[in-house]
C-alpha cells in the first residue's frame, strides 16, 4: 500500500473517531439518549408493621424494594391522607454503581387502610433520568401524630424534615393541633400529657413541650376526670389553663388525670394525700419522696424527716419541696432489700435515698403523720 493511500485511511479512521466521541457525548448529553430502564410491577405484598412509623415500616419497605435492586434506600416518602383515600408513597435511592452518573430509585405505592403495597416501579440508567433525592431518612416519629379525623393532609418527608400542607396550605409542625378525643391512649401507661394552653366553648388544647406537640381534647360526657394527685373525681368543666393534664385508658374507662396549678400549704396537702393511695390510678403523678434522715426512739418508734415533691420528668416540672416529719411503729410494714423482716432498730443503717411510704390518710392532717408501709432499697 502506498504511503497516499495510508494517509487517507488514517485521515478516514481519525474522522469515524472524532464523529464517534462526538456522537457519544452528544447522545450522553442530551436525554432522551441517556442509558434509561423502566418497569413496573403489580406485585403486592401484605405489611406488618405501622405504616405511619418511619423507623418500623422504613426496614420492612426496604427489605421489599432491594429485592428489586441492592443497596438503595428510603430517602422520600409521600402520604396522602384523605376521609375516603389514605395512600403513601415511598423512593429508594441509590447512586454508588462505580459507573459515571448512573442511579437507581425503586417507588413503592401502598393503600394504608389495607396494609398493602400496590405498586411498584423500577428506574435504573443516567442520573440525567433519574430525578431522586440522595440523603437516607433517618428518623423516628410517628406520623399518625399529625392526623386527624375528616381533615385533608399531604406529609411529604426528604432530608430528615417533615413537610406538613393542610388544603394546599403549609403549616408548621409547631401550629398542628392533634385531636385526641377518641383516642386518649391505649392503656394506664400510654396516652397523652401536657399543659393546658387554651380553652375554647367545646374544647381544650394542651401542649407537651418536650415532644413540641399540641393536643386537643372535644368536651365529652364519656370522660372521667380526676384529680391527679388525690384521685378525688373533678367536672371537666373546671380544668384551668396551666393545669397539667394526661389521658389514658383504664378499666374504669377513658381517664383524664388533671394538675392545678397550685403552690405552698394547698400543694402539700394534696402531696400528703397522695401519699396515701396504695394503688395508683395514674403513675404518671405519684408524689416523689426522699428520706433525710431516721430518728429512732425505741424498738416500737422512729421519726423519719421525708422530703416531698411533685416531679414530672417528661414536662421538667419540679415543685418546690416540702420537708415532712413521718412515724413508723410497730404497726408499720417495712420491706428492706437484703434484710429478712426488718424492724425498726434495723432502720438505723438503712439507705434512704430510694424509697417509698404509705401514710395513714386519718393521720395527714396531724402534725406527725404515721407511716402503714415504708419500703427501702437500701442503696441497690
Amino acid at each position: 500500500m502506498d504511503k497516499k493511500k495510508v494517509i487517507i485511511i488514517s485521515v478516514v479512521v481519525l474522522f469515524f473517531i472524532v464523529v464517534g466521541v462526538f456522537s457519544y457525548k452528544l447522545i450522553m448529553n442530551n436525554d432522551d439518549f441517556a442509558l434509561y430502564t423502566s418497569q413496573e410491577y403489580e406485585d403486592v405484598y401484605n405489611l406488618k408493621e405501622d405504616i405511619y412509623n418511619l423507623s418500623f415500616i422504613k426496614y420492612e419497605l426496604t427489605t421489599i424494594a432491594q429485592k428489586y435492586e441492592n443497596g438503595v434506600k428510603l430517602t422520600y416518602a409521600k402520604y396522602d391522607i384523605n376521609e375516603n383515600s389514605k395512600t403513601a408513597k415511598f423512593e429508594f435511592y441509590s447512586d454508588n454503581y462505580g459507573e459515571k452518573n448512573m442511579a437507581c430509585i425503586v417507588t413503592i405505592w401502598v393503600n394504608i387502610d389495607e396494609k398493602k403495597v400496590t405498586k411498584i416501579k423500577y428506574e435504573k440508567g443516567n442520573g440525567k433520568r433519574i430525578s431522586g433525592y440522595s440523603t437516607e431518612i433517618n428518623i423516628s416519629e410517628n406520623l399518625s401524630d399529625y392526623i386527624n379525623p375528616k381533615e385533608n393532609l399531604q406529609i411529604t418527608i426528604r432530608n430528615q424534615d417533615v413537610i406538613l400542607m393542610k388544603d394546599g396550605q403549609k403549616l408548621e409542625k409547631e401550629d398542628f393541633v392533634k385531636n385526641v378525643t377518641n383516642n386518649l391512649g391505649t392503656s394506664r401507661f400510654d396516652g397523652y400529657e401536657g399543659i393546658v394552653t387554651e380553652i375554647n366553648s367545646n374544647n381544650i388544647i394542651f401542649e407537651n413541650k418536650s415532644k413540641n406537640r399540641k393536643y386537643l381534647i372535644e368536651y365529652n360526657n364519656d370522660f372521667k376526670c380526676i384529680n391527679g394527685r388525690t384521685e378525688e373525681t373533678i367536672d371537666f368543666n373546671n380544668i384551668k389553663e396551666g393545669n397539667y393534664i394526661h389521658t389514658f385508658i383504664n378499666e374504669k374507662g377513658k381517664m383524664i388525670s388533671i394538675l392545678s396549678n397550685i403552690s405552698g400549704e394547698e400543694l402539700k396537702k394534696e402531696l400528703l394525700k397522695n401519699l396515701t393511695i396504695e394503688n395508683y390510678i395514674d403513675i404518671n403523678t405519684a408524689a416523689s419522696v426522699t428520706g433525710k434522715t431516721i430518728n429512732i426512739e425505741n424498738s416500737n418508734k422512729a421519726i423519719l424527716t421525708l422530703k416531698v415533691q411533685e416531679y414530672i420528668e417528661s414536662q421538667n416540672i419540679k415543685s418546690e419541696e416540702f420537708e415532712v416529719k413521718v412515724e413508723l411503729n410497730s404497726d408499720t410494714d417495712i420491706e428492706c432489700k437484703g434484710l429478712q423482716k426488718p424492724k425498726i432498730e434495723d432502720l438505723r443503717d438503712v439507705f434512704l435515698d430510694i424509697i417509698n411510704v404509705r401514710l395513714d390518710k386519718n393521720t395527714i392532717n396531724d402534725e406527725i403523720p404515721v407511716v402503714t408501709w415504708f419500703m427501702s432499697s437500701n442503696g441497690n
